[in-house]
């Protein structure tokens, strides 16, 4: 998902982003309303006004989603968890979250924010739809304020169904986890009823098709099975967290590091010389023991193999600090969830300035499979 969508803009420094499936249920939402909805809330419309009423409604009630989780993000914060970014896709909104929240009253802040938004929500557009009943009963703001104080209404009360990874989900989970003490076992018991929710709806999707309503069928399914997903991968990533969130990048990174010091090497060479020698997926380019970059398989891949012995390692290698060095004192948590995010291999691990190693996803999950195997947390 965070590869196949594009920047929008920022809110309160998280990026907000579109996956390209965001357009597929956002063009649905825009033909039900207009096809299915506003032509129902009586003969006061025409056509055009119709489409412009759904549109606006659609677009609006997206933005209450990102509001939602953009809700959720602002406690996350609050309590010390980075947000590397919104996603807006075909099933609503997600925030991608850097690790875990650090006891069950801040899981618990961060879970109930997004349903007392939807609510709060919800309530100025019924007080919206009062005021123009009273005054103009034919009004389109009234319509549309009816659709959308009756969907966030439902998000909400959807949203707090408890079953993880649903906020009400994430709220039981708080609850358990302040009862036992026990992370790992209050997001088993809450993704399990998450699993138990998703096999509902799949199975209610199915009663739907044979009853020929095969939109509704259809989403129910394809939620249903999102979040059966969504809950298995959950319950397994706690339980990453949890058990390497003791363990610093310093105490599993690899010395020494091997170097590329010339950066006027050509792709060729340095796929001859390094890449297949040594069998890395990345390698650290210096020039006197200044850090100017890295040169990754991904990078050599975009580049023509007719141009490698003409193309230097300079002109393709990153160059952004940011995106590929960890600081030894981070958790290895920290640096499997940059990694993954930023879709590398390796990460260059610097201090003051220097490079005293190399940390990878292998190392990482070397570490997590044997404090797994030896019941060590």
């Amino acid at each position: 998902m965070a590869t196949t969508g594009f920047k929008l803009f920022r809110v309160l420094g998280i990026p907000i982003h579109v996956h390209y499936t965001w357009f597929i249920v956002f063009s649905l939402v825009v033909y039900t309303l207009a096809v299915n909805y506003f032509p129902f809330m009586g003969p006061y419309y025409s056509p055009p006004v119709i489409w412009v009423m759904s549109v606006i409604a659609a677009i609006i009630l997206f933005s209450s989603i990102l509001l939602h989780e953009l809700a959720h993000s602002y406690v996350a914060q609050r309590e010390g968890i980075q947000i590397n970014r919104i996603t807006l896709f075909v099933f609503g909104g997600i925030a991608s979250m850097v690790g875990e929240t650090k006891s069950p009253k801040g899981e618990l802040k961060i879970a109930a924010a997004g349903p007392a938004l939807s609510f709060l929500l919800a309530g100025v557009f019924w007080i919206i739809a009062i005021i123009f009943r009273r005054g103009m009963a034919t009004s389109p703001v009234l319509a549309i304020s009816y659709f959308l104080a009756s969907t966030n209404t439902l998000i909400a009360i959807f949203n707090l169904i408890p079953g993880f990874p649903l906020d009400g989900g994430r709220i039981l989970r708080a609850i358990i986890w302040k009862r036992t003490g026990n992370l790992n076992k209050a997001t088993l018991v809450s993704s399990r009823i998450g699993k138990a929710f998703a096999m509902f709806l799949i199975v209610m999707g199915l009663w739907n098709l044979t009853q020929g309503q095969f939109i509704s069928g259809l989403w129910s399914i394809f939620i249903g099975m999102f979040l059966q997903q969504v809950a298995g991968e959950g319950y397994k990533q706690t339980v990453l967290h949890n058990t390497l969130a003791s363990v610093r990048v310093g105490d599993i990174m690899v010395s020494p590091v091997i170097l590329i010091h010339d950066e006027n090497m050509t792709i060729e060479m340095a796929v001859n010389d390094y890449f297949f020698r040594y069998r890395y997926n990345s390698f650290p380019v210096v020039s006197d023991s200044i850090l100017l970059g890295t040169i990754s398989l991904h990078d050599i891949k975009n580049v023509d193999k007719e141009k490698w012995p003409h193309i230097t390692v300079k002109e393709i290698m990153s160059t952004n600090p940011s995106e590929f060095t960890i600081s030894p004192e981070r958790s290895a948590v920290e640096a499997l969830d940059k990694m993954v995010e930023d879709n590398r291999g390796r990460l260059v691990v610097v201090e003051r300035g220097n490079i005293i190693g190399i940390v990878s996803q292998r190392d990482i999950m070397q570490v997590l499979k044997l404090k797994t195997d030896l019941g060590k947390n």
